[in-house]
């Protein structure tokens, strides 16, 4: 079984893939890593900048979806994986196609808490973080990406709430796939 995560800069798509790592065994495999492994390639430093510039530049010259085929590449198919950061519609659509077993999970949190759980790497004005928003989904096709989720869980409220929606919701998937 394969889950991508999707959904906006701090909603909660690590803590999601955290615990389904530690209750169910998933793997993690994170996109944004891709970037930092061809940054250190290339001898850049692995900053948020320097791997959206390298990200964009990838797309550019190898198609939207060129961070899913890296990744993909990656798994083993004994396993079962939670793929965290899917952004553009064509890399979903590039995993659909490739996998039969693949749930995206939109994890959603309002604007307030996500600009609360801000890290220091993040913008740290409002107008700043929610530009980036604006960004991911017009700029990167993430408002797609987001509307073609499968499931959603909504994580506004505790880690509690955040773990019992992802327990029901592989409870619903496990049951889908018999």
């Amino acid at each position: 079984m394969i889950i991508g995560l999707t959904g906006l800069a701090r909603c909660g798509k690590n803590t999601a893939a955290d615990y389904l790592k530690k209750k169910y065994g998933f793997e993690v495999l994170v996109f944004s890593d891709i970037l930092v492994e061809e940054a250190e390639k290339k001898g850049m430093k692995p900053t948020k900048m320097n791997l959206s510039i390298l990200g964009d530049e990838l797309r550019e010259k190898q198609g939207n979806a060129v961070l899913a085929k890296k990744l993909l590449e990656k798994i083993n198919p004994e396993k079962n994986y939670v793929l965290n950061g899917v952004r553009s519609p064509e890399e979903a659509d590039y995993i659909r196609n490739e996998l039969l077993n693949f749930y995206l999970i939109y994890v959603y949190a309002n604007k307030v808490i996500r600009f609360k759980r801000r890290k220091q790497d993040d913008p740290q004005t409002e107008a700043k973080f929610f530009e980036r928003d604006e960004r991911d989904i017009e700029n990167k096709g993430l408002g797609k990406t987001l509307k073609m989720a499968d499931y959603r869980i909504d994580n506004s409220s505790d880690l509690n709430s955040l773990y019992k929606q992802a327990d029901e919701l592989m409870e619903k998937i496990k049951e889908e796939e018999k």
